[in-house]
């Protein structure tokens, strides 16, 4: 019981002597309305901050495709100006055409699209589409002999798939007879 008695004591001076001290609840209040407002003001620059991120996501998200469009402006450009002299001696047209591709190829490669030439190559169903078989050619049976439409890549991804034409074998010569 004495006990008791004893740390009611302690605990009744621990608070007698908090409030002794003439302006600690006054100071501790203070800080308390400091730290609140900062808290307060700290959350609203987040909140703006994520609006601001937002917005700027969702600008970058709309106009992604801008520099990629600038560049082939470009080479509209100068397909215009080739259709512009196409009265123009043959050589001249071709010159300027070879020209427009060879830009227009750069601005494919600066956007990391890239085709992949097929002839030559064993025919791969994951990046060709045989369109027809050739029997008959000097090429060993499933090699890509002729190409309409190459497989183009953007970065690592197959984004188009290319349209070849693939060397028959001999016994599927015979067998079509």
């Amino acid at each position: 019981m004495e006990d008791k008695a004893e740390d009611n004591q302690v605990v009744e001076g621990d608070v007698a002597g908090a409030a002794a001290q003439p302006g600690e609840l006054e100071r501790l209040t203070q800080d308390l309305a400091e730290t609140k407002d900062r808290y307060i003001r700290l959350m609203a620059d987040f909140e703006n901050f994520k609006k601001r991120a937002l917005k700027e996501q969702s600008e970058l998200l709309k106009y992604q495709g801008e520099r990629l469009v600038v560049d082939l402006l470009e080479v509209l450009d100068n397909l215009e100006l080739a259709l512009s002299y196409s009265s123009a001696d043959y050589e001249k047209l071709k010159a300027g055409l070879e020209m427009i591709h060879k830009i227009f190829v750069e601005r494919l490669g600066r956007w990391e699209i890239r085709g992949e030439g097929a002839v030559g190559s064993e025919f791969d169903p994951k990046k060709h589409a045989a369109i027809s078989r050739v029997p008959g050619s000097d090429a060993k049976p499933g090699t890509v002999v002729g190409e309409l439409k190459k497989p183009y890549f953007y970065k690592d991804k197959l984004i188009r798939v290319g349209e070849v034409v693939v060397a028959a074998g001999v016994e599927e010569t015979q067998s079509q007879a």
